[in-house]
């Protein structure tokens, strides 16, 4: 019997993972912190999330305004585009500042995932951190094309485990408690191998081969927009909750 956890929300077959709704919370929150700094200090601010493959935790709070722009590991993004609408972004904020969330796992054009080291972890995955610091540091040397030749600083902060720690957020008590007893009556009722889900907001079971039949990440052409390097703000009639 399974329960879907992973605050990536990446598990095929189901609506909700448990963790989700807490990372997304925390990541608005913190990047609202740290739009003080930002502000006081006229920067573009640059945030790095969790996300290898699927670019969820960036673009929910980028829909939700935490942000102005997100790059997910769905696309490869171009630094100097990012870096023009960064620019453009800072310029007509009254405060002079920009946010950018960035997924561990995006890339950029023609690039390759930025890995910490060559360790790997049990299930042979290499660490990855670092992306922030390489898109942060090629947006200091590209921004003087943007700015009248002047460099606009920036500040980075890579959110990690600070969005994954503590207390869960109401959804994220609420969920877990139903699917434990969804998982517990289908174990009395002598069924095996099916995994409990949320789907089209009621909860629902399905055969827990579901988890490896395809690969949960955002639908790019739906729900990204490539030249704006940000969520796609079209008509939100008959769409889904968590907008995925």
């Amino acid at each position: 019997m399974a329960i879907p956890k992973t605050m990536d929300n990446d598990v095929p077959g189901t609506d909700y993972c448990i963790g989700f709704s807490t990372c997304i919370t925390r990541t608005i929150a913190l990047t609202h912190d740290l739009r003080t700094s930002a502000g006081s200090h006229e920067r573009i601010l640059v945030l790095e999330v969790f996300g290898r493959y699927a670019g969820f935790t960036a673009m929910l709070p980028t829909l939700a305004g935490a942000a102005n722009r997100c790059v997910i590991p769905e696309y490869e993004f171009d630094i100097e585009r990012l870096t023009e609408l960064l620019c453009e972004d800072r310029f007509t904020n009254p405060s002079k500042y920009s946010v950018v969330l960035v997924s561990e796992g995006a890339t950029f054009s023609g690039g390759n995932m930025i890995f910490q080291s060559e360790e790997t972890d049990m299930f042979g995955h290499k660490k990855l951190g670092g992306i922030g610091n390489m898109i942060s540091q090629q947006l200091k040397e590209l921004t003087p094309q943007f700015n009248h030749g002047q460099v606009i600083n920036t500040i980075t902060q890579r959110l990690g485990y600070l969005v994954r720690c503590g207390d869960p957020d109401a959804l994220d008590s609420i969920v877990p408690m139903a699917y434990g007893n969804l998982a517990l009556d289908l174990i009395n009722k002598g069924l095996h191998g099916r995994l409990v889900i949320l789907r089209n907001g009621r909860y629902d079971n399905a055969p827990i081969e579901i988890v490896t039949s395809s690969k949960k990440i955002v639908d790019v052409p739906k729900f990204y927009n490539t030249e704006r390097l940000r969520p796609q703000y079209n008509s939100f009639e008959f769409m889904p909750q968590m907008i995925l």
